[in-house]
């Protein structure tokens, strides 16, 4: 029969062997999984949420493919002479009469016109999508007022404004007749434009290709409202509230472990002793 000899009244167990310990290690376990579970999973499908939405718009507008024998161009059928891989910055026909057509119109009728079209469709179906207009929800980037040199229907300058999809991976070239204001990059705006055609443009990483639009003016957009209030919250405040939950599980347990602590017995003075 095996027996251990007995502890020393005053034997002390190293501090990784105690309760107050293995509570620490816990908490610590927690705060990790809470950042982990954040970051890596709620924040990325809070992000694209909005995207979600966007793609699978039940109401989308899905253009029909042309039927060249029944074909009927709107504009006037001048829109019909725009060419697609055609550089931005060409001032053609089309161009100065879609400029000259909305700066007449008001912006409620331009509104009351406008769909919602997935983006992939402007790439895919150019000529059908070619006259419609659109609503546009985008990130703004960044606008500069370009002279028209015809000034047709009185507008001497376009303001040429650059917008991402929500995703940030697809673009928009949108030229307004009104100026934007000064807004931060990112910011989130609407606006409703004419799908005009596929453009391009030297970009920083060489030729880019853009659906190009024409409309009159933007709005700043406030982020949707989500089911969870947590989802209205951007990734550096998701971040920084998992971190001070993690930092505030630290503190209490630190503070559990003190409470814990036995207290130590007052010494005895020396006249006590001699007593």
């Amino acid at each position: 029969m095996n027996m251990r000899a007995p502890l020393p009244p005053d034997f002390k167990p190293p501090w990784w062997a105690t309760r107050e310990s293995r509570r620490l290690i816990i908490g610590l376990v927690m705060g990790i999984a809470v950042v982990g579970v954040v970051v890596f999973d709620i924040a990325p499908k809070l992000t694209t949420r909005a995207v979600r939405e966007e793609k699978h718009d039940p109401n989308a507008f899905v253009p029909q493919p042309a039927a060249p024998e029944a074909a009927v161009l709107k504009w006037e059928g001048i829109l019909g002479k725009a060419k697609d891989g055609t550089p931005i910055d060409d001032q053609d026909e089309p161009y100065l009469y879609l400029i000259r057509s909305l700066s007449r119109m008001e912006p409620a009728q331009v509104a009351k016109e406008a769909k919602t079209v997935e983006y992939k469709y402007y790439s895919k179906m150019p000529v059908e999508m070619r006259g419609e207009t659109v609503k546009i929800l985008g990130l703004f980037l960044q606008s500069n007022p370009i002279r028209v040199d015809a000034a047709p229907g009185g507008v001497k300058f376009i303001h040429r404004t650059y917008l991402s999809d929500l995703s940030g991976a697809e673009g928009y070239v949108v030229d307004l007749l009104e100026p934007p204001g000064e807004l931060p990059t990112r910011t989130l705006v609407g606006m409703e434009a004419v799908f005009l055609k596929l453009g391009t443009y030297e970009g920083k990483k060489g030729s880019v290709q853009a659906p190009l639009f024409v409309g009159k003016s933007l709005r700043t957009v406030k982020e949707r409202m989500a089911e969870s209030p947590a989802a209205n919250l951007s990734g550096s405040a998701m971040m920084g509230i998992a971190v001070g939950a993690m930092i505030l599980m630290l503190v209490l347990t630190s503070f559990m472990f003190k409470k814990s602590k036995p207290k130590q017995p007052p010494a005895a003075s020396l006249e006590a002793l001699k007593s």
